[in-house]
């Protein structure tokens, strides 16, 4: 409503663009470079989990629309992804081809596990992803699930999904499909998006995979960035057929900035200023800015 103290936002949720768009003092600068990751943890340690079933984690992403989820969730504010690692990461490969919209062939799939009727879900979802939690739910429903949301405040969601944190043990937790949102700053995927929440990390509900554990193993031992990159393009088709997590999409990295401030956002998401610049109408440059 007025030009303050405040030159910069980042983290700008989509809904709040609207309201910066409208402000004649500020304006919304997007970050296509964003190193982020929306995705779905599917809980494969619970006592009988059903997600076992490959067909069933199948039946899941076959569910999602993504271009609506990120139509309506983000204000397309995002980039529809085939598998963990976001557009810009190391070992994004563009020749994978992403889980079609396909309700037809997830209600099959769904039949050929075992569950005619359909299946009775538990989603839960950080505050910050409340309404991705809302338009997934009603995807998933319409393929004959039945979803109950949880939508919880960090602390108990890390209760829930923090492996070190739990206030039960795994094979306890009741709920099916965590979302989370994670942002890869270093680049290193196979470490941070792979080890974190597949290869036995923090946020590992998949319990680790031979094969993904043999390819990360041969990551590890690989300098020549290549080679690297190519066993890493192998993870990500490995975890795409294999629907080891509810692949959802990419954001696109977004921020409120003063109009009189040049900023250019660095690709990660790092907050680096170095080609930040002010320009003359800026207040800091009024005469006696100095003094106040």
């Amino acid at each position: 409503s007025g030009e303050g103290r405040v030159d910069l936002v980042t983290g700008l949720s989509p809904l709040e663009t609207l309201r910066v768009g409208q402000s004649p003092f500020a304006t919304v600068v997007k970050a296509r470079g964003s190193l982020g990751t929306v995705f779905g943890l599917f809980n494969l340690r619970k006592t009988g989990s059903p997600w076992q079933d490959v067909r069933l984690r199948q039946a899941a992403n076959l569910a999602i629309n993504r271009e609506d989820l990120i139509r309506y969730a983000t204000k397309g504010n995002g980039l529809i992804i085939p598998a963990l690692i976001p557009v810009q990461g190391f070992g994004y490969d563009p020749d994978l081809t992403p889980y079609a919209f396909d309700p037809d062939k997830a209600r099959s799939l769904l039949r050929q596990a075992g569950y005619s009727n359909g299946l009775s879900l538990t989603l839960i979802a950080p505050a910050g992803l409340e309404i991705q939690a809302t338009v997934i739910a009603k995807m998933l429903e319409g393929i004959g699930f039945t979803v109950e949301r949880q939508v919880l405040d960090s602390a108990a969601y890390n209760r829930r999904t923090l492996l070190s944190d739990l206030d039960r043990p795994p094979e306890q937790q009741t709920w099916d499909i965590a979302l989370m949102a994670y942002n890869d700053w270093a680049n290193i995927p196979a470490f941070t998006l792979y080890q974190f929440h597949v290869l036995g990390g923090p946020y590992d509900w998949v319990a680790e995979k031979p094969e993904l554990q043999r390819l990360y193993a041969e990551v590890l031992r690989t300098v020549d960035l290549d080679k690297q990159q190519a066993l890493i393009r192998q993870m990500e088709r490995h975890t795409r057929d294999h629907a080891y997590t509810l692949f959802l999409y990419n954001p696109i990295q977004l921020s409120a900035v003063n109009k009189a401030v040049e900023f250019i956002p660095y690709r990660g998401g790092a907050l680096t200023l170095a080609e930040t610049s002010v320009m003359a109408p800026h207040w800091s440059l009024q005469p006696g800015a100095l003094k106040e």
